[in-house]
């Protein structure tokens, strides 16, 4: 019979062993790092939806030719175009409901499908808040 002392040594080893593994995986990796990018897309984003509604302000005040109802239109897109954004990706990324490190490598591929989705949306739209800001200030500038 082996003595508890040996399974106590051998019991010591595979722990330290589990342990010292904590580098997370490929897959939660490349899942955080998109992540990463896709909420810092959206930090850029931010501060423009303020600029949005100023200009959109301005430009009712202006309301007076076809071409500001028409970059109006843009800015009341775009704005309306980032709001159902944050409200998609909430749905689709809860707050602290997805942990990589709890989930399996499907689980996590299907996610990390998911964000490049999200990533290529949340780009388009700052692609066209900018062409919606730069539009609508052109304009105002003009009068």
């Amino acid at each position: 019979m082996k003595s508890p002392r040996l399974y106590a040594i051998g019991f010591m080893v595979i722990a330290t062993a589990i342990a010292c593994n904590t580098r997370p995986s490929e897959e939660a990796e490349t899942y955080n790092k998109l992540f990463d990018e896709v909420i810092t897309a959206h930090d850029e984003i931010m501060p423009a939806m303020g600029k949005l509604n100023s200009l959109s302000k301005k430009l009712e005040q202006e309301a007076d030719s076809t071409d500001s109802s028409g970059i109006l239109d843009s800015l009341e897109m775009s704005h309306k175009a980032m709001m159902d954004w944050m409200k998609d990706f909430s749905e689709k990324f809860p707050y602290g409901e997805f942990n990589p490190k709890d989930k399996t490598t499907e689980e996590i591929t299907a996610k990390i499908n998911i964000l490049e989705e999200e990533k290529n949306e949340v780009y388009e739209l700052r692609e066209l808040i900018s062409q919606s800001i730069e539009k609508a200030e052109k304009l105002l500038s003009e009068k």
